[in-house]
């Protein structure tokens, strides 16, 4: 039975109405028990967001989020007076709550572990940290002080990746309507310049959209600039909703400036010249925006002040100065949050020590095959490199890569891009980033058909090869993808890797750790999807070597 939070504790037994007498090295024994497995939530989520937040740089600043969170409670302290325990059906939901969420890990932790770069289970994550914290807060100081940290610790989600349902045609739309208006404010000075989806092409080549930079990093930054000033300020609700669009409109603007002055560096100088003035640009924006952004906020805040002293009835909610309940004076429900977290502590012990049980056995059933590389046609006379951008280097962080590209005798065209990531914990969630659905489609390709997964043995190998038919600007061109993920069979295998089905997948496949190859084919000249396969197949049995 858990005790009624409402009644204190004496050591005596007596209710003598002056709240508990503790020993301070018991209570602090008893708020680590608490505090501990919050601690490991908070561990799990930063540990599975930090891959998202050093490789990807739409969140870089993930980073920020929890030293910005930490300061902004800091700020609240001291809090104010515990208020009187909530009632009994305030405190039973508030730990069935406790309770839904708890039990939540397991499913959410179990898929984790095969699928971290699932965004939803990553939002998972932090509704689960995020709401157990809040719960053990609210059970210890009551809803004045929940109220004070609330907004605080809810400011993490600012950190957490946006669902790729929701990112990403927000990104191909911003990305395009920011090329559409660089072009065209570049005509207005006599340059010319030529959309291609995201690409912008002037007279000295193309200025692809990863190096002039899209809308979409300014506008997820400039949202967690918004939100954290307007706490910081402590403004009105209004004033801090009019603090969000207007952080996106200046981000857009100031990102749209950047991409133009870039663009037009690379139109008189070159495109090479773009790499000296990227990140001084970048940083020049990012510290102008925010500097406006707080300038609005400050100019509010000062606002709010001028009304309150013309109407002194109207006062911030948590204005005032308040006193902190020492460490020795914690209210009886301590004993309550203690017991709850043992059973925490307990509960992901078990959680942990399961996942790790089950994916085990899982992958001791798994063969990692014969060894195989590519052999690049380099006695092609047309044959060259192809540099890989340092953006998708930083995103993809292989362990070797290259690309490639020839013209065959027949006069067909051919790309080829090979990297591949050796045995560790986040092979499969880098192998899994690149995909022609989104990479292709964001240089102005416009996929026709696909994917569509064919299975091909190649000297030994089973290849699951994805194709697809995308449309450019010189005609068609056939695009074949494949990730091959060492020990897996065929039944691993799906035509859609994003579809629900193969994100759970790794539950009863493994983890994908063993390592990861992605061989990625450009086929241009051939019209007809059946040659192009054939044509594949044959090249395939003279670049795939076996190496053991």
């Amino acid at each position: 039975m858990i005790d009624h939070p409402q009644k204190p504790e004496s050591p005596s037994g007596n209710d003598t109405g002056a709240g508990p007498v503790v020993k301070p090295g018991v209570s602090r024994l008893k708020w680590i028990v608490i505090l501990l497995p919050l601690a490991y939530l908070w561990f799990r989520l930063i540990d599975n967001l930090q891959v998202e937040w050093t490789t990807n740089p739409q969140y870089g600043y993930g980073w920020m989020v929890p030293f910005l969170c930490a300061g902004l409670i800091l700020r609240r302290w001291p809090f104010p007076p515990r208020l009187p325990a909530a009632d009994g059906a305030k405190f039973w939901f508030v730990l069935l709550a406790f309770t839904f969420l708890a039990f939540l890990y397991l499913p959410t932790r179990l898929v984790e572990a095969g699928t971290p770069e699932w965004r939803p289970l990553q939002w998972l994550l932090g509704v689960e940290a995020i709401g157990l914290t809040l719960c053990v807060v609210y059970l210890a100081n009551g809803i004045g002080r929940l109220r004070r940290v609330a907004f605080p610790i809810l400011l993490f989600f600012v950190a957490i990746p946006w669902p790729s349902l929701i990112e990403q045609p927000i990104i191909q739309h911003l990305t395009a309507w920011s090329a559409s208006i660089v072009s065209e404010l570049l005509s207005w000075i006599d340059i010319p310049a030529m959309v291609h989806g995201n690409v912008i092409e002037v007279s000295t080549g193309m200025v692809g959209i990863d190096e002039a930079c899209s809308g979409i990093r300014s506008f997820q930054s400039s949202l967690m600039i918004s939100l954290f000033i307007g706490e910081f300020y402590r403004l009105g609700r209004w004033h801090r909703v009019l603090l969000v669009p207007a952080g996106f409109i200046l981000s857009i603007a100031f990102n749209i400036c950047r991409m133009s002055f870039l663009t037009f560096i690379a139109a008189r100088k070159g495109v090479a010249t773009i790499s000296e003035y990227h990140d001084p640009a970048g940083i020049t924006i990012a510290i102008t925006c925010t500097l406006v952004l707080w300038g609005l906020a400050a100019w509010l805040n000062r606002r709010e002040s001028k009304r309150q002293v013309r109407h002194p009835s109207v006062l911030k909610a948590d204005e005032g100065r308040v006193t902190a309940a020492p460490l020795s004076a914690m209210p009886a429900s301590v004993s309550v949050l203690c017991r709850l977290g043992s059973a925490l502590i307990i509960w992901l012990l078990m959680v942990e020590v399961g996942v790790q049980l089950w994916y085990r056995h899982v992958e001791s059933r798994l063969k990692p095959g014969p060894a195989w590389t590519v052999h690049f046609p380099t006695e092609n006379a047309t044959f060259r490199d192809v540099p890989i951008s340092a953006a998708a280097q930083n995103l993809l962080r292989y362990d070797d890569g290259r690309q490639t590209s020839w013209t065959e005798p027949d006069g067909t065209d051919w790309q080829l891009f090979y990297c591949q990531w050796l045995p560790g914990r986040v092979a499969g969630y880098l192998a899994k980033r690149h995909t022609p659905e989104i990479c292709l489609q964001s240089t102005g390709m416009k996929m026709l058909s696909g994917p569509e997964l064919v299975m091909m043995n190649i000297n030994g190998i089973e290849l699951p090869i994805r194709s697809y038919l995308f449309e450019t600007d010189d005609g068609p061109i056939q695009v074949f993808h494949c990730r091959w993920e060492a020990g897996a069979d065929n039944s691993a295998y799906v035509e859609n890797e994003s579809s629900r089905y193969n994100l759970v997948r790794a539950i009863w496949a493994g983890r994908g750790n063993k390592g990861q190859k992605v061989l990625e084919v450009m086929i241009s000249g051939i019209n007809d999807p059946d040659q192009a396969k054939a044509a594949l197949r044959r090249e395939l049995e003279k670049l795939i070597q076996v190496t053991n």
